[in-house]
C-alpha cells in the first residue's frame, strides 16, 4: 500500500512487535498504533520512523517503547514536518537533556504523560515556539519549572506534576508571564509556592486554572480574576487562606467547576455564593474549617453533577428538601461532618447517584430506606455512620453494580447472604461490625476484601479462593472462624496481603501459601496452627511482612525463609520454636526493621550479626533460654542510634488519581496496616500508624550474663530498653544518661552493683523505670523526671539504696538532736556502740520469732495441712505462667 496517506490501529486488539516495515509507507500523514493501557504492543527501536518524511501526526500511546527509551528524541528530531506527537504513557525513561538544534518547528503538541523520565524537564522543550498543547504530567519529573513556558506565545494548554513528580516554581513570578494564549493550565507540582499575582488577570483566554500548593503556602486570591470572563475551571488545592470565602466568586458567572479543597477556609458557605454560580457542574471545598449550616440556595443548582463537603465542621439537619432540584446530581460526598441526615422513610430522591460518600455523619440507627431508589450506585461508603440492626434484603439486590463498599465501623447485624455479587474488581469493607454466620461466597471476586473485626465462624468455604483470582487484600481477623487455610489459596495469584490474625484456625501453614508468590504482607498470628513453618514460604520473594506469633508453631526457623529478601517485619513470638537464632536473619534481611522472636525456646547466644542491621529498630527475643553475654557492636544499629521521625508504616492497597476537568476523578485508598505489640512501661501496648516510630530492645528473661556494655548507650534513638530478669553483672554505665528518648527503662532482676548514674536525671521523657532486686547501694538520683517517679517498688530489693521514694534516710541526709561531734573518733564510737546493740538483740529476737511460727505448725494440724498446700498452689501457679521459661 504505497500511496496510503493514513493509517489507523489503535485498539484493533493487535500485539506483539510493530514491523519496521511500515517505514516504507512513505507517503504517511497520520499513523495512530496506540494500544488500548496493556501494552499489547512494543517497538525495539523508532528509527524507521526517520524514512516517513511527510509523517504530520503520531500517536503510540501506550506502546511499550521502553526499548527505544534512548533514540526517541533524536528520531523525532529528525521528523521536521511533525504537528502532533501523542506517546502517552510509552514507558519512556530517558528524554535528552539537551539537544544541539530542534529540528521539529511545526510541532503544536507533544503529549508525553505518564512516562517514567525521572528527570528535569529540558529547556528545548521551552524553546518550541510552536507548541500550542504540551502534557507531561506525571513524569516523575523534578526540579524548577523552565520559567519561558510563560513567554511561549502559541501555547494554549500546559499541564504539569502530579504523582511522584518534584517540580518546584514560584507562583508569583511564573505567573506574572505574558501567558498571552493560555486557556488551560494545570500545574499539580510537588512545590508550588508563593502567593498568586494580581497580574492573573491579564490571562483573559484562561478558562481552566489548576493550582496544587505546597502544604506551608499562605496567600489570598486576587480580586482581579474576576477579570477572566472565560474561566469555567478553578481548582485551588493546599492554598491556605486562613480566611471566609471570597463574597465576589459569583461574579465568575462561567464557572463550571470549583475546587477549594484544604484552603483553611473559615467560617459559614454564604447563602449568595451558591445563588450566583448557577451553573456550577462540580463543587467542591473539601478539608476546609467551614461550620454552620448547608445553605438551602444548594437547591438551586439544577446542573450540579458533583458535590463535595467533606472533612469540615457543618452541622444541623440535611432535609430533602435540599435536594429537591438536584436532579443531575451524581456524586454526593458529606463525609466527616456531624450532619443528621435522616429524610422522612418514603422519601423518593430526584436524583440517581453513582457515588455516595457519607461517613461520619449521622445516619442510623436504620440503614437508610431511600437507597432502595438507587439503581445505579457503584461507590457507597456509609462507615462509621451510627446504622444498626440488620440489612434489609432489598439493599443486597442493588451490589451487582457496586464497585466500592465501605460499611465498617457501624454497629450492623445479621448474616451475609450465602452468594454476594458485586463487579469483579470490587473493594469491600465490613469491618467492626457484628455480621455472624458464615463467610459468603462472592461472585466475579474482588480487589480487596476486610471482614475483621466482626463475628464470622465456620470453615473458610472451599469454593471462596475458586472465585477470588483478583483478590489482592483479604483480611478475616478477630473472628472466630475455625478449620483450616484451604489449600487451594494457591490459585489467588494477585494476593499481596492476607490477614486471617486473631482466630481458632488450627492444623498447618499450607505449603501451597508459597505458590502466592505477590504476597507483600502475612499475618497468621493468634491462631491454633501446629508444626513448623513449611520451607516453601522461601519462594515469596516479595514478602515485606511476616506474623505467625500466638500460635503452637515448632521446631526451627527453615533456613530457604533467607531467601525473602525484603523482609522488613519477622513476628515469631510465643511460640514453641527452638535451637539457636539463626545468624543468616542479621546477614539476608537487609531492609529488617523488626525482629519479634518472643517467648520461645531459643538457646545459644545472641548472634552477634543481628547487630549489624542497620535499619533494625524493634529487637525483642525476650523470654528465651538465651545465655552467654550481650554483643557488644552496636555502630551498625543506625536505625537505634537517630529518632524516628517519620511515620512510614507499611501499607497495601491500590490508589487512584484526582484530575479535575473533562474527566471527573476520586482518591481513594484502601490498605493492610503493620502492627505490633510492645512491652513497654510495665504492660503491652498496640502500635499500627506509628509502629515506624518506636525503637525498642528487649532482651530480657533470659540467661545473659556478664555487663551491660558501655556501647549501649551509643543508641540515642531508644524508647524502650529491656535488660531484666537476667544474670548481668557489673555497673549501669556511667553514660545511661544520654538516651534521653528512652520511656521505659527496666533493669530489674538482675545482680548488679554500684551506685545509680546520676546522669539518669537527664532521662526527661521516662516514664516507667524499673531497677528492683539487684544488689544496688548509696543514695537514689534526683532531679528532673526522676521527681515525678515516686513508686518506691522500682527500687525494692536492693538493700543498700536510700533517699526518696524510699523511706529509709541516707546518713547524710539525718539531722543531730544534739551538738554536731567534734571528730571523727566520736562518730566512729557511736556507730560501734549502735552495731553492738544490734547483734546483741538479734539473737533472742530471731529464735523468739522462729520458734512461735514452727511451734504453732507442730502442735496445730489444720494449720500446717494449710501452710503446705498454699506452698503447693504457689508452686502450680507459677510452673504454669511462666511457661517454662526461666521467670
Amino acid at each position: 500500500m504505497k500511496e496510503l496517506r493514513h493509517l489507523n490501529l489503535s485498539s484493533a486488539g493487535f500485539s506483539g512487535r510493530i514491523p519496521h516495515q511500515l517505514g516504507n509507507l512513505s507517503h504517511l500523514i497520520s499513523l495512530q498504533l496506540s494500544s488500548r493501557y496493556d501494552y499489547s504492543l512494543s517497538a525495539k527501536n523508532l528509527w524507521w520512523l526517520t524514512s516517513l518524511p511527510s509523517l504530520k501526526y503520531l500517536d503510540m500511546s501506550y506502546v511499550n517503547l521502553s526499548m527505544a527509551s534512548r533514540d526517541w528524541v533524536p528520531v523525532i528530531n529528525n521528523s521536521p514536518s511533525l504537528i502532533e506527537l501523542r506517546l502517552q504513557g510509552s514507558s519512556l525513561s530517558y528524554i535528552s537533556p539537551t539537544l544541539a538544534s530542534v529540528n521539529f518547528t511545526s510541532l503544536g503538541l507533544l503529549e508525553l504523560s505518564w512516562n517514567p523520565f525521572n528527570s528535569r524537564i529540558p529547556n528545548w522543550i521551552a524553546n518550541i515556539s510552536s507548541l500550542e498543547f504540551l502534557d507531561l504530567m506525571h513524569t516523575n519529573s523534578h526540579g524548577p519549572v523552565p520559567y519561558q513556558f510563560s513567554q511561549l506565545p502559541n501555547l494554549e494548554v500546559l499541564g504539569l506534576g502530579g504523582g511522584f513528580d518534584k517540580l518546584s516554581a514560584n507562583c508569583s513570578e511564573l505567573l506574572e508571564g505574558s501567558w498571552s494564549r493560555i486557556k488551560i493550565l494545570e500545574l499539580y507540582l510537588g512545590h508550588l509556592y508563593g502567593e498568586i499575582p494580581v497580574s492573573i488577570g491579564n490571562m483573559t483566554s484562561l478558562e481552566s486554572l489548576l493550582l496544587s500548593f505546597d502544604e506551608n503556602t499562605r496567600g489570598s486570591i486576587p480580586r482581579a480574576i474576576t477579570k477572566l470572563i472565560n474561566l469555567e475551571i478553578l481548582a485551588l488545592l493546599g492554598y491556605h487562606m486562613h480566611a471566609a470565602i471570597p463574597d465576589w466568586l459569583p461574579e465568575l458567572k462561567n464557572l463550571r467547576i470549583l475546587v477549594l479543597h484544604n484552603c483553611m477556609l473559615l467560617g459559614p458557605i454564604p447563602a449568595t455564593l451558591l445563588g450566583g454560580l448557577s451553573s456550577l457542574e462540580y463543587f467542591d471545598l473539601s478539608r476546609n474549617q467551614l461550620n454552620g449550616t448547608i445553605p438551602t440556595t444548594l437547591g438551586q443548582l439544577s446542573n450540579l453533577y458533583w458535590l463535595d463537603l467533606s472533612d469540615n465542621s457543618l452541622t444541623g439537619n440535611v432535609s430533602e428538601t435540599l435536594f429537591e432540584n438536584l436532579k443531575n446530581l451524581n456524586t454526593l460526598r458529606l463525609s466527616s461532618n456531624p450532619l443528621v441526615f435522616n429524610p422522612h422513610p418514603d422519601w423518593a430522591p430526584p436524583f440517581q447517584l453513582s457515588m455516595i460518600w457519607l461517613t461520619s455523619s449521622h445516619l442510623g440507627p436504620r440503614f437508610p430506606p431511600w437507597l432502595r431508589t438507587q439503581k445505579y450506585i457503584q461507590a457507597l461508603d456509609l462507615s462509621n455512620s451510627t446504622i444498626s440492626g440488620i440489612i434489609p434484603t432489598w439493599f443486597w439486590n442493588l451490589t451487582s453494580q457496586l464497585v466500592a463498599l465501605n460499611l465498617s465501623n457501624n454497629n450492623i447485624s445479621g448474616q451475609l447472604p450465602n452468594i454476594l455479587k458485586l463487579q469483579s474488581q470490587a473493594t469491600i469493607d465490613l469491618s467492626r461490625n457484628n455480621f455472624s454466620g458464615s463467610i459468603p461466597c462472592i461472585l466475579n471476586g474482588a480487589t480487596i476484601l476486610d471482614l475483621s473485626n466482626n463475628q464470622f465462624s465456620g470453615q473458610i468455604p472451599p469454593n471462596f479462593t475458586s472465585t477470588m483470582h483478583n483478590l489482592e487484600i483479604f483480611s478475616a481477623k478477630g473472628n472466630q472462624i475455625s478449620g483450616i487455610i484451604p489449600s487451594s489459596i494457591e490459585g489467588m495469584n494477585s494476593l499481596t496481603a492476607f490477614d486471617l490474625s486473631q482466630n481458632n484456625i488450627s492444623g498447618t501453614i499450607p505449603s501451597r501459601l508459597g505458590n502466592c508468590v505477590a504476597l507483600e504482607a502475612l499475618d497468621l498470628s493468634g491462631n491454633r496452627l501446629s508444626r513448623g513453618i513449611p520451607r516453601s514460604l522461601g519462594l515469596l520473594r516479595r514478602l515485606q511482612t511476616l506474623h505467625l506469633s500466638n500460635n503452637a508453631l515448632s521446631g526451627k526457623i527453615p533456613l530457604p525463609l533467607n531467601k525473602c529478601a525484603s523482609l522488613e517485619t519477622l513476628d515469631l513470638g510465643y511460640n514453641d520454636f527452638s535451637g539457636h537464632i539463626p545468624t543468616w536473619i542479621g546477614e539476608s534481611f537487609p531492609a529488617l526493621r523488626i525482629l519479634r522472636l518472643r517467648s520461645n525456646m531459643f538457646t545459644g547466644s545472641i548472634p552477634p550479626q543481628l547487630f549489624n542491621l542497620a535499619s533494625l529498630q524493634f529487637l525483642d527475643v525476650a523470654q528465651n533460654f538465651l545465655s552467654g553475654s550481650i554483643p557488644q557492636s552496636f555502630e551498625n544499629l543506625t536505625a537505634m542510634k537517630n529518632e524516628q521521625k517519620l511515620s512510614l508504616f507499611l501499607t497495601y492497597g491500590e490508589m487512584e488519581t484526582t484530575r479535575y476537568g473533562k474527566n471527573f476523578g476520586l482518591t481513594e485508598t484502601l490498605y493492610y496496616m503493620e502492627n505490633m505489640l510492645v512491652s513497654m512501661k510495665g504492660q503491652m501496648l498496640e502500635y499500627t500508624r506509628t509502629v515506624s516510630l518506636v525503637t525498642c530492645m528487649d532482651l530480657s528473661t533470659n540467661n545473659l550474663s556478664g555487663v551491660i556494655p558501655e556501647g549501649l548507650t551509643s543508641l540515642l534513638g531508644l524508647r524502650v530498653l529491656n535488660l531484666s530478669g537476667n544474670h548481668l553483672t557489673g555497673k549501669i554505665p556511667d553514660k545511661i544518661g544520654k538516651l534521653t528518648l528512652l520511656e521505659s527503662l527496666d533493669f530489674s532482676k538482675n545482680q548488679l552493683s554500684g551506685t545509680i548514674p546520676q546522669s539518669m536525671s537527664n532521662l526527661t521523657f521516662l516514664s516507667h523505670l524499673n531497677l528492683s532486686y539487684n544488689k544496688f547501694s548509696g543514695k537514689i538520683p534526683s532531679g528532673n523526671q526522676l521527681q515525678t517517679l515516686e513508686d518506691p517498688s522500682m527500687y525494692i530489693g536492693n538493700n543498700g539504696l536510700c533517699g526518696p521514694p524510699l523511706a529509709n534516710k541516707c546518713v547524710s541526709d539525718k539531722t543531730s538532736q544534739g551538738p554536731m561531734p567534734v571528730s571523727g573518733d566520736v562518730e566512729k564510737g557511736e556507730e560501734e556502740y549502735e552495731m553492738r546493740w544490734l547483734y546483741s538483740a538479734m539473737g533472742p529476737g530471731f529464735a523468739v520469732g522462729f520458734w512461735s511460727f514452727c511451734g504453732i505448725l507442730v502442735l496445730k494440724k489444720s494449720w500446717r495441712i494449710a501452710y503446705y498446700r498454699f506452698f503447693d498452689e504457689m508452686k502450680d501457679r507459677l510452673f504454669c505462667n511462666c511457661g517454662f521459661t526461666g521467670c
